[in-house]
């Protein structure tokens, strides 16, 4: 089971919101981070802004106005 961290501008220890996402959605501007556990981080006003299969992270970035 391939398991990606979730980080939120930076990939590094202080942007991580979650280490183990097994689920992400975008539901309308907000994404939504589910683990296996069934917890879940709601990150509003956040787009995705990387995904990489292979390092298995992804990176968000807020949206600005």
């Amino acid at each position: 089971m391939c398991l990606s961290k979730v980080y939120s501008g930076k990939r590094n220890k202080d942007g991580m919101i979650i280490e183990e996402a097994a689920k992400v959605l975008d539901n309308n501007g907000t994404i939504e981070i589910y683990t296996i556990f069934g917890e879940v981080s709601r990150q509003k006003d956040h787009y995705i802004k990387e995904v990489d299969l292979e390092e298995n992270y992804i990176i968000l970035e807020r949206k600005v106005d």
